[in-house]
C-alpha cells in the first residue's frame, strides 16, 4: 500500500470503494451481507407500517434513504417486506449519497411503489432541510464512515429534514459485531494509520436518547451470522477487504498478521466447513409514529 493510500481517511476509503472501482468487492460482499436487509425487512409487516403511514399523510409518501448505497434494503422490502399489504402504497422515494456510482446504482433497482425522486449528491451532515419534510426517514448500515465528532450533527440534520410526526429508521451494527470488532484491529495495523473507527449503534441510541421522549424512540438488536464456505477464498478475501475498505491486502495478508489472523482463525467453523462471522444490529426507530411499532414488531 503506497503512503497516500494509508493516510487516505476511513470516509475517503470507504468513497473510493463506493465507486466503479470497488464494483467486485461490493458485489463479493453482498453475497454474505444480503442476509442483513433481509433479516431488516422480516423485522416488521412494511406495508402495514406504509399503511399507517399513508393515512396521515398525502400520498405519495416522501421517504429519504440516507447514504443509500447500493440500493440493498429497498430491494430487500420488495421481496420480503410484505409491501401487497398496502395496494395503494405509492412512494416518492429520494436518494441521498456522496457517491453519484451508488445513487445511479440504488436508483435502478427501485420498482414500485418506490418512484425515484430526488437524487442529493452529499453527506448526511451536509443536508439541508428541504422546503417539504420528508415523512419517512431510513438509514440502513449507512453511517459507519461519518467522522465521530460530526455523528451528532448528522443526526441532528437529519431530524431537521423528518416531519417530526413521521417516522425515523436506523439499522447500524453494534460494537460486538464482526464488522466494526475487525475494523477496530485493522486500525491497530500499520495499514489503519490515519483512518477512524466506525461508529456504533450505541453511540447513535446515546445521541437520539437525548433528543426524544421514551415513547418516541424503540430500539432493539438482533444477532445472526454471515457465512461463506471456507474453500471459497476469493468471497471471503473480498467480503473482508469491503469489511476494511482496503482491496490491496489479501487473505493471506490477514491470516499473517498478528492481530487480524488470530481472530480470523476465531471465525472458522471447522466443523461444517464455513466462515463464520457474528453480527449484531440495533434497529432503531424514532418520530411520533415509533409508538406503534412495537405493536407492529415480529418477536
Amino acid at each position: 500500500m503506497s503512503d497516500s493510500a494509508k493516510s487516505a481517511s476511513t470516509f475517503e476509503r470507504s468513497c473510493d470503494h463506493w465507486s466503479g472501482r470497488g464494483q467486485v468487492e461490493m458485489e463479493a460482499f453482498y453475497r454474505l451481507a444480503a442476509v442483513d436487509y433481509k433479516l431488516l425487512a422480516e423485522q416488521l409487516p412494511w406495508g402495514t407500517l406504509f399503511s399507517k403511514a399513508q393515512n396521515r399523510f398525502s400520498s405519495p409518501l416522501r421517504l429519504l434513504d440516507v447514504a443509500c448505497g447500493s440500493g440493498q434494503f429497498p430491494n430487500a422490502l420488495l421481496e420480503y417486506g410484505e409491501l401487497d399489504d398496502c395496494p395503494t402504497l405509492r412512494v416518492e422515494y429520494s436518494l441521498l449519497d456522496p457517491s453519484q456510482f451508488s445513487i445511479d446504482v440504488a436508483r435502478q433497482k427501485l420498482r414500485g411503489p418506490f418512484e425515484a425522486a430526488d437524487e442529493l449528491l452529499t453527506t448526511a451532515q451536509d443536508l439541508n432541510t428541504p422546503a417539504d419534510l420528508y415523512s419517512i426517514m431510513w438509514a440502513t448500515h449507512a453511517l459507519y464512515c461519518v467522522p465521530p465528532d460530526e455523528l451528532e450533527l448528522a443526526l441532528d440534520r437529519m431530524l431537521d429534514a423528518m416531519d417530526p410526526t413521521g417516522l425515523g429508521f436506523i439499522a447500524h451494527a453494534s460494537q460486538d459485531s464482526h464488522y466494526l470488532k475487525f475494523h477496530d484491529l485493522y486500525l491497530q495495523t500499520d495499514r489503519g494509520v490515519g483512518s477512524l473507527p466506525y461508529c456504533r449503534g450505541e453511540q447513535i441510541t446515546e445521541i437520539l436518547k437525548r433528543k426524544f421522549e421514551p415513547s418516541n424512540l424503540v430500539y432493539w438488536a438482533i444477532d445472526y451470522e454471515g457465512t461463506v464456505a471456507l474453500d471459497d477464498n476469493e468471497t471471503a478475501q473480498r467480503y473482508l477487504q469491503r469489511c476494511l475498505f482496503d482491496d490491496n491486502i489479501s487473505l493471506q495478508q490477514m491470516l499473517a498478521n498478528e492481530l487480524l489472523g488470530p481472530y480470523l482463525k476465531s471465525c472458522m467453523d471447522d466443523n461444517n466447513g464455513l466462515w463464520c462471522f457474528k453480527q449484531k444490529t440495533w434497529l432503531v426507530f424514532y418520530g411520533e409514529m415509533a409508538t406503534q411499532i412495537e405493536d407492529l414488531r415480529k418477536k
